[in-house]
């Protein structure tokens, strides 16, 4: 059998920016985080939903 099961992962990181106004400070730290420059130090996941997958053989 097969299952679907959908989850959640929270993820908690920082990174230092040198900005000169908070409003700076935030869209250079969006823009680390979409380079892939966070350091991430902590996370967790929750399972959200499970539900059985239908037999589709026939759809080869």
């Amino acid at each position: 059998m097969k299952y679907c099961v959908s989850m959640k992962e929270v993820s908690y990181g920082s990174v230092v920016v040198e900005a000169k106004s908070k409003e700076e400070a935030i869209q250079k730290a969006e823009q680390a985080y979409y380079d892939g420059n966070v350091f991430w130090k902590d996370s967790s996941i929750e399972t959200e939903a499970v539900r059985k997958e239908p037999d589709r053989g026939w759809e080869r």
